[in-house]
């Protein structure tokens, strides 16, 4: 009888094992991020270098403009595309620098390549100029704590960030 027992339990073990297993493999997806703020289909081309980026957890790193970063490997899903960006200075200095993100989660699925362009049109930041749309508190708060070093202001100060002066 004992060796009945625990050849069921090693049975539901392995079936276990098994569902959990098959419902943890999202596979993987292809991404790189483009800085596409010197569009030149845009009306306005503003100077920004990204200094810090990332895309579903995943570092992108520094993209200076009109450049693309590396690819990356990500688990797919949705996510906005985090970011720092430096204004008018490739060195990122942190009084020339805000947090931006894109405007709508951007999506991959698995065995994708994309690449993801981040201009004028797609990307939201903490004291925006016309036409762009302020970035919502959760994804700010989420830059905040990916970068602390940046020391950006809390949300509701958001617009005193140096930058925004």
């Amino acid at each position: 009888m004992k060796l009945v027992g625990k050849m069921a339990a090693g049975l539901m073990l392995a079936v276990l094992v098994a569902v959990v297993g098959c419902g943890s493999d999202k596979g993987s997806a292809t991404v790189s991020i483009k800085n596409d703020f010197n569009n030149a289909s845009m009306a306005y081309q503003p100077p920004w270098t990204i200094c810090e980026s990332s895309y579903l957890g995943v570092q992108f790193g520094k993209i200076l403009l009109g450049e693309t970063s590396a690819e990356q490997k990500v688990t797919p899903g949705l996510d906005y595309v985090l970011m720092v960006a430096s204004w008018n200075d490739t060195t990122c200095a942190k009084e020339h620098c805000l947090p931006l993100a894109t405007k709508a989660e951007e999506e991959v699925v698995d065995g994708q390549t994309r690449t993801i362009a981040i201009n004028m049109a797609n990307h939201q930041g903490p004291c925006p100029p016309t036409g762009v749309e302020p970035i919502p508190e959760a994804q700010y708060d989420r830059i905040l704590a990916l970068w602390p070093a940046y020391d950006f202001k809390s949300y509701p100060e958001r617009i005193t960030n140096t930058q925004c002066q």
